[in-house]
């Protein structure tokens, strides 16, 4: 009796653990631009598709970026779960930047006047 309730809780535990299949919330990897926010001031701007050749960007584990979206971007750091500094070669300071991972979403928020943001998916 005890080892059947014990391949009971066992088979429980096994079948709840819950599998993420929409990937990792984790910014590392290669990202296809798909839509891109621009408002000229008054609160009316939206996300639009992004047309013509494909756009990527790569965050590499070890800090270095690469891809044609921030060409002049070369290193990131993660500051917390939701802001990212952007290293450029062509300025002193890092360009703190708010971002969010979901699944195989990302988003980037550049520190706009105005409304501006990315949004990209994994590749």
């Amino acid at each position: 009796m005890r080892k059947l309730f014990l391949a009971l809780l066992l088979t429980t535990i096994i079948l709840s653990c819950k599998k993420n299949t929409e990937g990792s919330n984790e910014i590392y990897g290669k990202w296809k631009l798909t839509e891109t926010l621009f408002d000229i001031g008054n609160g009316q701007g939206k996300y639009t598709k992004v047309t013509g050749p494909y756009k990527f960007i790569i965050f590499d584990k070890s800090g270095t970026v690469k891809g044609d979206v921030m060409p002049d971007i070369t290193r990131f750091k993660l500051v917390d779960s939701v802001k990212i500094e952007l290293i450029s070669n062509n300025y002193i300071m890092p360009i703190t930047h708010r971002y969010k991972v979901s699944g195989n979403k990302l988003e980037i928020n550049p520190p706009c006047i105005e409304g501006c943001g990315l949004k990209f998916v994994r590749q």
